[in-house]
């Protein structure tokens, strides 16, 4: 049975991220096709349809942020980071080589390509290239504690986790 890992709450950047596309942009979409209507250039049908549209993109964006999990059941790392899910062994990680960082300090850690990932203000879930041109698979939303993890197919797992070093102490426990 899989155990969740604390992960540290989406930041404030995040968040207004969401209001803003979840909430303002399709306030403002409507007002402008109401206009579009009023004026007679497009017609209600259409109205509809332009709302709809712009409800379901929001709706793509904005909600799988919320879908962010690290799971650990003794042998098996489970992580699901918006879009992705990806799961491995214990003895695929290089515990030994494993720790945690500040991204802020190690910026050679940093995730600045997605690859085929999700990424928004403080949010960072899914494929990435590193700084220093490593694959990597993310879910980072607090750059001060992330446990980076070396895996067996070349790419660093990078976890945002609430006590990182815990959970490290555990999985080298685990696998001892």
């Amino acid at each position: 049975m899989f155990r969740r890992l604390a992960l540290p709450p989406l930041g404030k950047p995040p968040i207004v991220f969401a209001v803003l596309v979840g909430g303002l942009l399709p306030i403002a979409i409507a007002v402008g096709v109401v206009l579009q209507v009023s004026a007679e250039k497009i017609s209600p049908a259409m109205m509809l349809l332009v709302q709809a549209g712009a409800a379901a993109v929001s709706l793509a964006i904005v909600l799988p942020m919320w879908r962010r999990e690290a799971a650990f059941d003794g042998k098996h790392l489970r992580v699901k980071a918006t879009y992705y899910t990806r799961q491995a062994a214990l003895p695929e990680f290089d515990l030994a080589a494993a720790r945690v960082v500040d991204l802020r300090e190690h910026t050679e850690f940093k995730p600045v390509l997605k690859t085929n990932g999700f990424s928004v203000p403080g949010l960072q879930a899914g494929h990435f290239r590193l700084r220093d041109k490593r694959a990597a698979f993310c879910l980072v939303t607090d750059p001060a504690r992330v446990l980076c993890l070396p895996h067996a197919d070349g790419r660093l797992w990078m976890l945002s986790l609430t006590h990182p070093q815990a959970v490290l102490d555990i999985l080298r426990r685990a696998a001892a």
